[in-house]
């Protein structure tokens, strides 16, 4: 029987649940799978779905479940998109309006996955919302049938669409045969007076394709806002594809002859987070960096000196929402793939199956850690080097290999006492800075990053900074020059090429010593959080911080890491932004496998 949700049009019946895996054929119906329901439900603020121009700082809950559609190389939230359904997990539709109310959320909304692998429980959430007087939307690829566009567009309030690209080439990458679907529906939905704005994934190479979903999006409405994401190499895509901040700044220039909003993310330190007036440029509204996926207000003004004003739908929060450690849905994934990280350690791969599903035993280990208050425990021990290793012995024993987690814990904490002696011995501490994405953006006094400073024997100013924000804090330069830090780390996971970072400290007038000396270092990818690779991270800036004491040669200690740990030598591993692993450059049978509709 063919499923009609969705463009893809799956046939499903006998052992056949579609695509996404989650439906099933009964009787002359095709229903939801039984037992669907949400994993999680978590306050947060809309600038994190991300909506920008729908109830500022308006606190929503954020929910989420499994399956996807589309197959997109690199996805991020490949651990749900791929995931088969965990029935022990499920939140009902009236559980999640419960929460939401209790919770004093204006609505809720679905992110992560793709709600169209969960429609028919999209659709009762949705509906019993409204019953509430509560909002309802979600983020979508927006691949829908005209018939259930029709139905969806009279439930939801709001909608971020994810476009792929212009091209039926850029929509073929992702499994399906063309982009006209997407388009059509956004148009109806803007017509409908449902509130869209779009995002799309910038890729080093389809700048032409950016510049005609703008051109496209522009003529449905200049005013729809055009969120552009860098893309970030989690899986098997090569690091070439991912553009620099700057490029991605003098991307969104030209996008913006086109639409009148357009916003980066995923770059820290960007001004391009910000609003401006489409009529004479002037700011309006500064937001700074809050999460991979958020922002949050700096300074607020919706109308401009020359009388333009930005539209923008609902009331403006009088307090933005902000969540804790990993409570919400995008950092909910980032916990699922520190313990998938520990996993892969462990030799729990789940590129070792054959089946296109995640591994049964992550899902396993996953059940066991993931309520709210084992949650925040692993968010505390992920930011200590010493804690860390204790969060190792949680997983391993949860998944029932305490032996392989001694040999990681042992392989780490050989080198913590290596570099604690050098500490102890060379009385030069000398004064680091962390910073992601810019030289402006300051990572937070309490994260993994700063620690490791401070266990190698250096003096991390960040510990100077008493503001708090998600993963850090814009600073001014007079913060970078008073303290003069003799080396500068960028975060190896949203980083910045050396020669923009220097040209970023001449244009803001940073004339530390790091800078002057040419001491600044990009930690090397996936080297200084979120994964047991950390270790070889305080081994990078304890050698830069110490020269010449360290007495370890880095690429044979990176090589016997890997080959321990991952099964491959350093300089054959690919580098990339996940934390479970670097890629061997060679695709999983799973993740090459052909899904038929």
């Amino acid at each position: 029987m063919q499923c009609n949700i969705c463009e893809v049009r799956c046939e499903i019946g006998g052992c056949s649940m579609g695509r996404c895996g989650a439906y099933v054929c009964t009787g002359d119906n095709i229903a939801q799978c039984p037992g669907m329901g949400y994993l999680g439900a978590y306050p947060i603020s809309i600038e994190a779905v991300p909506l920008l121009h729908y109830y500022p700082s308006g606190k929503f809950l954020q929910v989420f479940s499994t399956g996807c559609n589309f197959q997109c190389p690199g996805c991020m939230a490949r651990v749900l998109a791929s995931s088969r359904p965990l029935n022990q997990l499920a939140l009902k539709p009236s559980q999640i309006v419960e929460k939401a109310l209790q919770q004093n959320c204006l609505g809720v909304v679905s992110t992560m996955n793709e709600p169209a692998a969960n429609y028919y429980l999209f659709r009762n959430l949705a509906v019993k919302a409204k019953e509430q007087g509560l909002l309802a939307g979600c983020s979508t690829n927006c691949y829908f049938t005209e018939e259930t566009l029709e139905e969806l567009g009279q439930l939801v309030d709001f909608m971020n669409v994810g476009i792929k690209g212009y091209s039926d080439r850029s929509y073929m990458n992702c499994g399906v045969p063309s982009s006209a679907p997407v388009f059509r529906n956004l148009s109806k939905l803007f017509d409908m007076g449902v509130h869209v704005e779009t995002s799309i994934v910038y890729s080093r190479g389809n700048e032409e394709e950016m510049i005609k979903v703008a051109e496209a999006v522009a003529e449905i409405s200049p005013t729809i806002p055009l969120q552009v994401m860098r893309f970030l190499p989690f899986g098997y895509a090569p690091m070439e594809l991912e553009p620099s901040i700057g490029e991605a700044e003098k991307l969104c220039s030209s996008l913006r002859k086109h639409v009148d909003y357009v916003y980066l993310f995923n770059s820290p330190g960007t001004e391009l987070l910000g609003t401006y007036c489409s009529e004479c440029g002037s700011p309006l509204i500064e937001r700074e960096f809050q999460e991979f996926m958020g922002s949050r207000f700096v300074k607020v003004s919706y109308k401009c000196g020359c009388g333009n004003s930005i539209p923008v739908k609902g009331t403006t929060a009088n307090e933005s929402f902000s969540e804790t450690g990993f409570m919400d849905g995008h950092r909910v994934v980032q916990a699922f793939r520190m313990v998938h990280a520990v996993l892969t350690c462990l030799d729990i791969r789940d590129d070792k199956l054959v089946d296109f599903w995640m591994d049964d035993k992550l899902m396993d280990v996953w059940r066991e850690v993931s309520d709210t208050r084992t949650l925040i425990h692993i968010h505390k021990m992920t930011q200590q080097p010493h804690s860390y290793l204790d969060f190792i012995e949680l997983v391993a024993k949860k998944a029932n290999v305490p032996k392989k987690g001694g040999k990681l814990v042992s392989f780490i904490r050989s080198r913590l006492e290596i570099v604690q002696n050098i500490a102890a011995e060379d009385e030069g501490c000398k004064k680091a800075y962390y910073c992601m994405g810019s030289p402006l953006f300051a990572l937070n006094a309490e994260r993994m990053e700063n620690n490791l400073v401070t266990l190698s024997g250096g003096i991390s100013i960040n510990k100077q900074l008493q503001k708090k924000g998600k993963p850090g804090v814009n600073v001014s330069p007079a913060f970078i020059n008073e303290h003069n830090p003799e080396a500068i780390f960028i975060s190896s996971f949203l980083s910045r090429p050396l020669n923009e970072f220097y040209e970023l400290c001449q244009k803001y007038g940073i004339h530390a010593d790091a800078v002057k000396k040419r001491q600044v270092y990009a930690v090397p990818a996936a080297w200084d959080f979120g994964n047991p690779r950390w270790i070889l991270g305080l081994l990078y800036i304890t050698d830069k911080l110490h020269p010449g004491k360290l007495g370890i040669d880095l690429k044979e200690e990176a090589d016997d890491f890997y080959m321990q740990f991952y099964g491959m030598r350093f300089k054959e591993a690919m580098p990339n932004r996940s934390f479970h692993r670097p890629s061997s450059g060679i695709w999983p049978r799973h993740a090459m496998r052909c899904t038929h509709a």
